[in-house]
């Protein structure tokens, strides 16, 4: 099943997918669904697993963030969204679905070494030919993708082949070269690895994948590669033999200097990449500023899982698109996802009794950090090889952490407490047994489901004022009458009015203003016929975007605004002297309110799913703490009656 995931997040281009379904369209999404279901399917009819820990560090971690997730949607629900955000907040719920499944098809379907082995082994193989596809799209400059039509599959927009400094950068499949350079880093490390300890395989065959997807990194002509490479080294480097890592070296070295030679002016580019003068660097940092108006709003949970899209602003930083849509709680529960794959690999190691498994701990804890860097340099969530690559890294970190816990696999059945027996029935006992602890949760979730279907929406209008030119120039006019020099006149009455009333703390690069979730604001501004990088300013006209909780407030902003820009308009040029007739006048478009409400059946269905997900996550925290108890209890009765029965016989010895 797994392997199927694989192939389908690899080989099928990452733009290719069912167009009505946006991001959730994508054949590997798709399966990932179908996998969710197979797990619950699976744990409903059968028996608990031997080797299936009860309390699995991985699972419990993606169920945190799971949560934390439908509690932003649960957010989203409750705010005023335009149709493009509130059906991508409805996608992306089913998108990390999808990612769920992966993780726990990993974490619970690999039970044994052999099944594990081979799931890695296809890992590598299938990088490595990624990486030659990649190579030789840097090479011929031709993308080979696009002449192979998918019938059922639309793409999403992919623009072909990409250059920087004058060389090609490759991208495979994937749907940008930073997604590609993405996957290889994460697959590096197990290739790696794979070469080194799995003697089970001929030479060429376990150094392909690794060899390959050095050279494809180094022509990638991205930082990220590089960077994805270091990260995943910088774990693995330390566990290798010291005869191994001078060896490493001399190759590492001799391959730098073999590309410099056989590819003139690549290492230059390299080198300028680092440079501080990348604008594609600056564009990141500038939108730093704005991540604390977009926080202000809601801090705890964030605006909503998905609904941050491109016409708002552009980020290029996972992390902060995170924390702007799913907020402080669940920026941290993905880093605690991250990090609990990480360290249960890292540092849960059997030391001898398995080479090979030893050694797939760190290599496993280096994909997952470099795919967990990456994150950092996109918007890794919008690219489904990126993520799907790195949520089946941690659902391998979980199946890792369950081989090498051998005093925990042979116990079996025998964890399981009470004899509850099939995963239904378990799951029905401990429920049973905790049914006060999930009745608080559900009623104290009740009067907040109350308030999600009250929820009102908002008042909004939208309308340009039009600065038009006089008939002719006069003498007196020092201002032209062509389109150009009335935008500047525009500009110059925007900045006077703004500078005196305040645009709100938060402008969308295309979006409307109330789609940034603020009930009460205003902004007037020179509308953008570019981009967020890009500007273009080329309509005399001021557009004026208002949202409020009334109507009656929106006519009244909507006629200060007009009268006040007007104003500003005519005695500028009064003050220049120009007659009456000869002035720019502002001309306003008819003003139209519109009531926009918040989504209350959606609210009150996703407030309904988070409280049944918290009172069952209590129910079972309740009851694993409680069996602890009980178990800490048993053992320090039973020492104490160990006790006794030791003193006793020396007492009568002694007298």
């Amino acid at each position: 099943m797994l392997t199927t995931y694989l192939v389908l997040l690899l080989v099928i281009p990452s733009d290719r997918g069912i167009g009505p379904l946006g991001a959730a369209g994508s054949p590997s999404t798709l399966f990932g669904l179908g996998m969710l279901l197979w797990w619950v399917w699976h744990h409903l009819r059968t028996p608990r697993t031997p080797g299936l820990h009860r309390s699995q560090p991985v699972r419990i971690a993606l169920y945190v963030f799971v949560l934390s997730v439908l509690a932003s949607y649960v957010v989203s629900t409750l705010s005023v969204l335009p149709f493009v955000d509130s059906n991508a907040s409805n996608m992306q719920l089913l998108s990390v679905a999808s990612y769920a499944g992966v993780v726990l098809v990993g974490v619970d379907g690999l039970r044994d070494r052999e099944r594990f082995l081979a799931v890695l082994r296809r890992i590598a193989f299938l990088g490595g030919c990624y990486a030659v596809l990649g190579f030789a799209q840097f090479m011929t400059g031709h993308n080979f993708v696009d002449m192979v039509p998918i019938p059922g599959l639309s793409s999403g927009g992919a623009e072909g082949i990409d250059t920087r400094g004058g060389f090609v950068r490759p991208e495979a499949t994937a749907r940008h070269t930073l997604e590609y350079a993405a996957v290889l880093s994460m697959i590096l490390p197990l290739a790696l690895t794979l070469g080194i300890s799995d003697r089970a395989l001929m030479r060429l065959k376990r150094w392909f994948p690794a060899v390959a997807i050095l050279m494809a990194a180094l022509v990638s002509v991205t930082r990220s590669a590089l960077l994805g490479v270091v990260a995943s080294l910088v774990l693995l480097v330390p566990t290798w033999k010291r005869s191994f890592r001078i060896r490493a070296m001399w190759v590492g070295g001799l391959g730098l200097v073999a590309m410099y030679f056989l590819v003139p002016g690549l290492a230059g580019t390299l080198l300028g990449m680092f440079s501080g003068g990348d604008p594609s660097v600056a564009s990141r940092t500038d939108s730093y500023a704005v991540v604390g108006s977009y926080l202000s709003i809601s801090p705890w949970f964030g605006r909503g899982a998905g609904t941050l899209g491109p016409s708002y602003r552009i980020f290029d930083n996972q992390y902060i698109g995170l924390l702007i849509e799913t907020g402080i709680i669940g920026l941290a529960a993905f880093l605690g996802v991250v990090l609990t794959a990480i360290v249960t690999t890292l540092f849960r190691r059997r030391h001898g009794t398995d080479p090979v498994l030893d050694a797939l701990g760190p290599a496993l804890a280096g994909a997952v950090l470099a795919g967990a860097l990456l994150c950092a340099f996109f918007d890794a969530f919008h690219f489904p090889q990126a993520v799907g690559m790195l949520f089946l890294a941690i659902g391998l970190c979980g199946a890792h952490w369950n081989l090498q816990s051998p005093e925990e696999m042979v116990q079996g059945p025998g964890r399981t407490t009470g004899g509850d027996g099939r995963g239904v029935r378990r799951a029905g006992a401990i429920m049973r047994r905790r049914w006060y602890v999930a009745t608080v949760v559900l009623l104290l979730a009740i009067p907040a489901t109350v308030l999600a279907w009250s929820v009102p929406g908002v008042y909004y209008a939208e309308f340009d004022l039009h600065f038009v030119a006089p008939a002719g120039a006069t003498k007196h006019n020092p201002l032209r009458t062509e389109p150009s020099s009335v935008v500047k006149y525009a500009a110059l009455v925007e900045r006077m009015y703004v500078s005196e009333h305040p645009n709100a703390p938060i402008l969308p690069t295309r979006a409307p203003l109330y789609g940034t979730g603020l009930r009460d604001a205003q902004a007037v501004y020179l509308p953008n016929a570019g981009g967020q990088w890009q500007t273009n300013f080329n309509r005399p006209t001021v557009t004026v975007e208002i949202v409020k909780q009334n109507r009656d407030d929106v006519m009244a902003a909507a006629e200060e605004i007009t009268k006040g820009i007007s104003a500003i308009a005519i005695e500028n040029q009064k003050e220049l002297g120009v007659w009456s007739k000869s002035q720019i006048t502002v001309q306003p478009d008819a003003v139209g309110v519109a009531y926009l409400s918040a989504r209350g059946k959606y609210a009150v269905v996703g407030a309904g799913l988070l409280a049944l997900g918290l009172s069952v996550g209590a129910a079972f925290l309740f009851d694993t703490i409680a069996a602890h108890a009980r178990a800490r209890l048993h053992r320090i009765h039973k020492g104490r009656r160990s006790s006794r029965q030791v003193r006793v016989p020396g007492s009568k010895a002694s007298g």
